[in-house]
């Protein structure tokens, strides 16, 4: 065997260990020995912290030496998962293979004694000292430490500070380098205590951030709002970046990747994209003043994408590289507490699906609809068999599934989350749509719920069977405000017999069905259209007959026809609005919840004003959708 062999067999090693247990024990993490590299990374009390270790200095203005500034997320009753990336050309980070086999010991006693290599690599710069404090002074941090840079990794830092925190309390947080460069102060509120009786949660959603097709005015609203934590349902960066000859980014928001190509193929491909959607100072402005809880939906890899790791507009065959990839730099780059293991392929690197308790009021339960997912029912050939297609029998087969099959499966896990939660609240973070969605006598989108109607069902009747009360869906995917009532039986099911509600969160800048009606008169076209631009004429011509020009006020008209003819056709879907972009929030009592959309007037200038959509009430142990406001 070479010693060039052998190099990257020590790395890739080394890369084994750091994925799998970057975050999978305490938040002082001692990794195992393997051939001969241990990775660490060391936390300290700041009460307790060892005299030897330094303590670094902010230096240089807030925010220079960090051009991804920072962000937090999933919060626990006692911390949050920190992160940040530092600029390389400030400090390089460590490596895999720089570690000889060892242990590091808590730093809380000052007797302690650390792996030398370790100490040498803190006093080298290679690791940030964090700070947390409930003042942003930082005059008495309530936790300090030291983190590693992973050079390996794009350079980022990932902190895991559960346990160390007071339940429902704001704090602060910073990273400093041995050099002086300070990062810009993030905020975060740690959940109320598991159990505690919690009269109020408040959280916003969203989802689907084309960095190309707009500004993120919305975040910007959003980073204002008094919150307890923002949802991300997914579609958080987009792996195309499209071509500027055929499609219509905004000059100052165009992303060239380093393959050249108009899509992510490879690590540097999403990693560029994951950089340049966190320059963004809406998006920075959000992440600083919020934790977030994220899944992913499909264009973290590819568009429409399904098991096994295939992207059909790319390709008929599985890519399951391209996957890894793709997930890697979703676990490198997301503050989600989840681990990720390269050496078990794509399907098993990495489990998103999880659940988090938030006092005895709500329990949010987040689950995946990509990774695990079977093909669309009626065929991958040509797009009407995806979207405005009659429907076909497989769309009732047992086997076709979302959320996986097997006794260990996603499935299974959701169902008894749900039966067994104590929670008033039961808040589902689902991807794509729940409720059917016809349009003119078809189905619009069978890459949503609608292609998988017999899982759909048998979960519906399931949780009716069991008497789970208060389920709430909160989805995202289509670009689209929505509220709809979910049912056992959508066809001859009273309002009254729902077994949960659906709200859907427009996008915070990806194409909705108007700017798609623009598109089809233009031939311009944009990365994240939610339904294939050839379909999107159409459905136009069938609702305004030929046409060649459209004016404004007909664009308005057909958008209007097409929402009235969505209402009437679907009359468990109770508000539906596709023209324009925001958020929305949910307020959570023991006695009712509160959904409340904003919108905002464009995501094509940064001048742009916040105005109400709707409000709806849902009253506890009532599936029903109360219209207040709009």
């Amino acid at each position: 065997m070479s010693e060039e062999t052998k190099d990257v067999q020590n790395v890739n090693a080394a890369r084994r260990v750091f994925l799998k247990s970057l975050l999978a024990g305490s938040a002082l993490i001692v990794l195992e020995s393997f051939n001969k590299n241990t990775i660490v990374s060391a936390l300290a009390a700041t009460s307790n912290q060892n005299a030897n270790f330094p303590k670094f200095s902010a230096v240089y203005s807030p925010g220079m030496g960090y051009p991804q500034s920072v962000v937090s997320g999933d919060p626990t009753d006692s911390g949050a998962i920190l992160w940040t990336r530092v600029d390389p050309s400030i400090a390089a980070g460590i490596s895999g293979t720089q570690y000889d086999p060892g242990l590091v010991k808590w730093m809380q006693q000052p007797s302690s004694q650390v792996n030398p290599s370790v100490k040498d690599a803190i006093e080298a710069g290679q690791f940030v000292m964090f700070e947390v404090s409930e003042t942003e002074d930082f005059s008495n941090p309530v936790l300090s430490g030291f983190a590693p840079i992973w050079k390996d990794f794009d350079n980022i830092v990932k902190v895991d500070v559960d346990g160390f925190l007071q339940p429902r309390t704001q704090y602060a947080y910073r990273f400093i380098t041995k050099s002086g460069y300070v990062s810009k102060t993030g905020r975060f509120k740690t959940l109320p205590a598991a159990g505690a009786d919690t009269t109020n949660v408040k959280f916003a959603y969203v989802s689907c951030d084309d960095y190309t097709n707009g500004y993120y005015n919305a975040l910007r609203f959003l980073a204002n709002e008094d919150l307890d934590f923002v949802v991300h349902l997914g579609d958080y960066v987009y792996e195309s970046v499209g071509d500027p000859n055929y499609q219509n980014p905004l000059p100052d928001r165009q992303i060239s990747l380093p393959s050249n190509q108009s899509k992510a193929f490879t690590i540097d491909d999403y990693r560029t994209i994951y950089r340049t959607y966190r320059s963004d100072a809406d998006l920075q402005k959000m992440h600083e003043t919020h934790a977030m809880i994220a899944i992913w939906d499909d264009h973290e890899f590819a568009n429409d994408c399904y098991y096994p790791a295939i992207a059909p507009d790319d390709s008929p065959n599985s890519s399951p590289s391209r996957r890894l990839t793709a997930n890697q730099v979703w676990f490198e780059y997301m503050p989600a507490r989840v681990t990720f293991d390269a050496s078990k392929g794509f399907e098993d690197s990495i489990q998103i699906y999880r659940n988090v308790k938030i006092g005895n009021l709500v329990e949010l339960i987040m689950t995946d609809e990509r990774l695990y997912r079977s093909s669309h029912p009626c065929g991958e050939g040509l797009v009407d068999e995806r979207y405005f297609t009659s429907g076909c029998d497989k769309m009732n087969d047992p086997m076709q599934t979302m959320l996986g099959t097997g006794e260990s499966s996603q499935k299974e896990w959701f169902l008894s989350t749900l039966k067994s939660s104590t929670a008033v609240w039961k808040i589902w973070g689902n991807e794509v749509q729940y409720a059917p969605l016809m349009l003119l006598g078809k189905y619009l989108n069978l890459d949503a719920w609608d292609g998988f109607a017999w899982e759909r069902q048998s979960i519906t009747n399931e949780l009716k069977t069991a008497g789970v009360r208060n389920l709430i869906a909160i989805t995202g995917d289509l670009h689209t405000f929505e509220a709809n009532l979910i049912k056992s039986d959508y066809q001859n099911d009273a309002d009254s017999e729902a077994v949960g509600v659906e709200f859907m969160v427009g996008s915070v800048t990806s194409s909705n069905l108007k700017e798609m009606l623009v598109q089809a008169v233009s031939g311009r076209l944009s990365n994240s259209d939610p339904i294939p631009s050839s379909i999107m004429k159409k459905i136009t011509g069938q609702l305004l007959g030929p046409f060649t020009v459209l004016t404004d006020a007909a664009i308005n008209t057909v958008i209007d026809q097409l929402s009235n003819v969505v209402l009437m056709e679907n009359p468990w879907i109770k508000l539906f609005n596709s023209s324009t972009h925001g958020y929305s929030i949910f307020e959570l009592t023991k006695n009712k919840a509160t959904w409340t959309a904003y919108t905002v007037s464009t995501i094509k200038s940064k001048q742009a004003s916040k105005s109400l959509l709707w409000q709806c009430e849902v009253p506890r142990d009532e599936a029903a959708i109360n219209i207040i406001k709009g």
